[in-house]
């Protein structure tokens, strides 16, 4: 009982009203071309087409279109169904089709009295258009069968081409989150260790970096869990950490800001410019016995595209080689956020270290 319900809700009537829908439309479209042409009664053609063609109709758009296209010409199969399409055709027209409609005309003939034509001759006369008509019916129902197919492939192929856009986002989406994750702990690394040797030291300033930590860590952790961030925000958090660094190198370290075009109508992604200025802190000036220099330069132009250019002191001895992780990190940042938008060009000599970065935000 219940696999009766079952087969019961499996049955797709939306399906076999379609299919009803197309029997009927052909047979009144048909049935009154004939009609007209023949100038006959529109039920009796109707009638007679229903006992004599119909039934036929069936059996070939029905075999063909769920035996010979997906057996055959669904899997490229292209001779084989040419094939047994005419084989199967010429059995329908000759052993069902045509006795069918010889023996309607002979009760036709019996009944009015005229005399009744051979077999042979009423086959002869009627075979053109019985196949023209045929084959013109099997023809609509094949195309549309193969344009349901076309479009059902066409919709799996665009599903597919979906599902791995969505894997390749989320696989971007995850990455970029291990990237960032990557900063946090660097940065938390460097401050901590700051904070460790103002500690070593007893200095009253260990407070203040207390705080300021607290600050920076709020802006990381909380506030630059979105896309993008205004850059006047992002701003704001490279001084503070400025101000961390200022207190640990004292006045070992000459640090400009030059900021340039409108930054509060801008939104970058997070974290892109902190690498930069850790990398000048380390590599520039972590060693660095005289008095070193660092200078920043943040441009936003009036098509709002953003640059910053970093400019650090560097001995000879330490004329920078390679990347640390934080600029690898950023450059594999900048080509997932910025693809073919955005340029990062580092450069050293014996007495300096450059870092540009610039993002075309149209």
């Amino acid at each position: 009982m219940l696999n009766k319900t079952r087969n019961i809700r499996n049955i797709n009537y939306k399906r076999i009203g379609y299919h009803i829908l197309f029997w009927v439309v052909l047979s009144v479209f048909y049935d009154s071309i004939i009609s007209f042409i023949g100038n006959k009664s529109f039920i009796d053609t109707l009638i007679h087409d229903l006992l004599y063609f119909f039934p036929t109709d069936i059996l070939g758009v029905y075999f063909t279109i769920y035996f010979l296209i997906p057996r055959f010409l669904l899997k490229k199969k292209y001779r084989r169904f040419i094939l047994f399409f005419f084989a199967f055709f010429i059995f329908l027209m000759l052993a069902v089709t045509m006795p069918l409609q010889y023996f309607g005309m002979y009760a036709e003939h019996t009944k009015t009295g005229t005399p009744v034509p051979s077999f042979l001759e009423y086959t002869e006369k009627n075979l053109l258009i019985a196949m023209t008509v045929k084959l013109m019916i099997i023809g609509i129902a094949t195309t549309i069968k193969l344009a349901k197919v076309w479009f059902a492939s066409q919709k799996r192929q665009q599903n597919l081409m979906n599902e791995k856009l969505e894997i390749k986002l989320k696989l971007k989406e995850a990455e970029l989150k291990f990237l960032k994750s990557q900063i946090n702990p660097h940065f938390l690394f460097n401050a901590l260790n700051n904070l460790y040797g103002l500690t070593l030291e007893k200095s009253p300033k260990a407070p203040d970096v207390v705080l300021k930590i607290s600050s920076l860590l709020d802006y990381v952790l909380y506030e630059c869990n979105v896309p993008e961030i205004e850059l006047s925000k992002e701003i704001e958090n490279l001084k503070r950490y400025i101000d961390l660094q200022k207190i640990r190198y004292d006045d070992k370290v000459n640090i400009s800001i030059d900021i340039d075009g409108d930054t509060s109508e801008i939104k970058i992604a997070p974290l892109l410019i902190l690498p930069l200025i850790e990398n000048s802190f380390k590599h520039g000036l972590e060693k660095d016995l005289g008095i070193g220099f660092i200078k920043i330069i943040i441009n936003v132009s009036e098509s709002n595209d953003f640059s910053v250019k970093i400019i650090n002191s560097l001995n000879g001895e330490k004329n920078h080689k390679g990347e640390g992780i934080g600029l690898s990190n950023l450059r594999r940042r900048l080509e997932l956020q910025y693809p073919e938008k955005h340029k990062l060009i580092i450069s050293s000599d014996n007495k300096q270290f450059t870092a540009e970065l610039g993002i075309n935000m149209s």
